[in-house]
């Protein structure tokens, strides 16, 4: 394993005063690049986030190239690829981390299922060891595909003229429906040849890494001196006492699985070998808004607390340098741990507030 990439020198001298301080909760503005490293070195005993994924969502600067060069002052970044400044980011911000954890510390960090392995090399490069990852898989996602028959027809300048408006269900309040149009038969005929074909699947599946500072000896040595280095197989088991397992389900995946194995309606497969947590997308009630002001990319609630009770001891303190909307630490608070988040933009302020005075 190469050696750990240092952390970049701060520019401040110290941490700034936090934005939130409540009793189990302290959230401080700022860059996490900046600040991790001003954090007490091995003080925390775990981490858990849900960072910026590099796939410029919806155009947001915090998940692009742009945003990362940003935090990337003291290097030179002009000639390096968009992916390529995402993994020095990812190496910048987990050698801050690095510091801040205790030796056997672990770390469970979401990524996106296209750029996960800059993020985990970026994370190796910091001086973590990789242990593991979890599958999440989910059932709300949508994809980003393009129609090829429908866009050549438009390269050629054809216009479909049998399209029709069809109404359709659609998730909402008291069964609401909404209109679209049809896809309509395809004009030319190399938009024949290409009827249906696209150019990307539905997102379903978000691996989550499983990482751990380096020990300090052997892992009896760590966790009797430093209080971590394990996992809490007894707080994270599913039902029935299963083991907990690296995929993670939510509820209509599971159910999606029990009828393609015919135990629909009959005894549950994913109850019988219950290797899956069912955790839903994020309904309203957890995506809150503040001064109009909203987060995007929203986890669950119970998949954050599960995650958190299996890499901290109880009672002890998570790190989530990446605070978003405060799902990580409204879950850590709600388990009774204690939680430092870190947050860039001052909008998700007051939602992070919000969460944690529930």
């Amino acid at each position: 394993m190469p050696d750990p990439t240092p952390p970049p020198a701060p520019r401040l001298a110290e941490l700034p005063a936090p934005v939130i301080a409540k009793a189990r909760a302290t959230v401080y503005l700022g860059d996490a690049v900046e600040l991790l490293p001003l954090l007490p070195e091995s003080s925390i005993d775990a981490l858990v986030t849900d960072p910026p994924y590099g796939l410029s969502f919806n155009g947001n600067s915090w998940d692009d190239a742009s945003g990362f060069r940003e935090s990337l002052p003291h290097m030179e970044t002009s000639a390096m690829t968009a992916p390529e400044v995402f993994e020095a980011w990812c190496t910048a911000w987990a050698a801050g981390a690095l510091h801040a954890l205790k030796p056997g510390a672990y770390v469970a960090a979401f990524g996106g299922a296209r750029t996960w392995h800059r993020m985990v090399r970026g994370i190796e490069n910091a001086g973590f060891e990789i242990r593991d990852q979890i599958a999440w898989l989910h059932t709300t996602g949508m994809p980003k595909s393009m129609d090829l028959a429908h866009a050549i027809d438009k390269h050629h300048g054809a216009h479909r003229t049998d399209r029709i408006v069809q109404t359709t269900d659609h998730d909402g309040v008291l069964g609401a429906t909404r209109t679209v149009l049809s896809k309509g038969t395809p004009v030319t005929d190399d938009a024949k040849l290409w009827d249906g074909w696209g150019t990307a699947l539905r997102p379903a599946f978000e691996p989550i890494i499983i990482a751990r500072k380096p020990l300090e000896g052997t892992v009896i040595r760590n966790v009797l001196e430093h209080g971590v280095g394990g996992l809490n197989i007894e707080g994270a088991r599913f039902t029935d006492d299963r083991w907990p397992t690296n995929v993670v389900f939510d509820q209509e995946q599971a159910d999606a699985l029990d009828m393609l194995t015919g135990t629909w309606q009959v005894e549950s497969l994913s109850r019988k070998f219950p290797i899956f947590r069912f955790d839903h997308k994020p309904g309203r009630e957890e995506r809150p808004r503040a001064f109009g002001v909203s987060h995007s990319t929203v986890k669950p609630l119970a998949l954050m607390r599960w995650l958190i009770t299996l890499v901290t001891p109880p009672r002890g303190l998570v790190l989530e340098p990446f605070a978003g909307s405060g799902t990580t630490l409204q879950a850590a608070v709600e388990a009774h741990y204690g939680v430092v988040g870190v947050e860039k933009d001052p909008s998700f302020i007051p939602l992070i507030r919000s969460r944690l005075e529930v």
